[in-house]
């Protein structure tokens, strides 16, 4: 066996990890922006700002993201 990988073979890993890339769920965490507080001082020719923001993020279950996919296909099929 050669130890060449042709360019055929090449192509056709390339075109299969893209298309795995496509058909893969994307896992979103929901998150909310509870507040936003800014606070600026200028010293001279210096901004100085500070910026805090409170987020709450949920990370979706994989029990969730499945059974949300197995209704929505038997409501098309």
């Amino acid at each position: 066996m050669s130890a060449k990988i042709g360019v055929m073979r090449s192509l056709g890993q390339a075109v299969g990890i893209v298309v795995n890339a496509i058909r893969t769920p994307v896992q979103r965490d929901k998150v909310v922006e509870v507040s936003r507080t800014c606070k600026s001082e200028r010293r001279d020719d210096v901004t100085l700002r500070r910026t805090v923001i409170d987020e709450i993020i949920w990370k979706e279950s994989a029990q969730q993201g499945a059974g949300s996919s197995d209704s929505h296909s038997s409501q098309t099929a």
